[in-house]
């Protein structure tokens, strides 16, 4: 029994590891996110240049 909690416990550090890492990423991405780089290319706008600098 004590083989299966050791297993589980394995398992759920790895899961939360794996979850933890990539809710770090998506907040790094969330943060550096702006709407002049969306602008520029995704949605192929031309911005003056002092909109780029923000």
């Amino acid at each position: 029994m004590a083989e299966e909690y050791a297993y589980m416990a394995v398992w759920l550090l790895g899961l939360f590891g794996i979850v933890g890492t990539v809710s770090a990423y998506v907040a790094i991405f969330v943060k550096k996110d702006s709407l002049s780089y969306d602008q520029t290319h995704v949605w192929r706008r031309k911005l003056p240049p002092e909109a780029k600098k923000k």
